[in-house]
């Protein structure tokens, strides 16, 4: 990919099985257990930028930075350690960077 970045297509190649394998996932955590929710991607030309949240509470959210050969379980690894919070932070979390 080149150029600053780009949003992208959920349903691209490459990129859905991504999507899919972290859309509606049980993320167990050690106080919650929560189902993620996708709520969009970006790409630029090292990295995946997935925004991600409770299915339950869009106003806790977290960007999770992964590397293009991060798979669905790298970055659940990672959901587990993010305890959901309704503050107005934003936390980027990276996966294999």
């Amino acid at each position: 990919m080149e150029g600053s970045g780009q949003a992208i297509d959920l349903d691209s190649a490459g990129r859905g099985p991504l999507v899919a394998g972290i859309e509606g996932r049980l993320v167990r955590s050690d106080s919650r257990h929560w189902v993620a929710r996708v709520h969009g991607i970006h790409a630029d030309e090292r990295w995946w930028w997935i925004q991600v949240a409770p299915a339950d509470d869009d106003s806790s959210s977290v960007v999770v930075r992964c590397s293009h050969h991060a798979k669905p379980d790298h970055i659940n690894a990672v959901l587990c350690t993010w305890q959901p919070s309704q503050t107005l932070s934003l936390r980027v979390m990276s996966v294999m960077a």
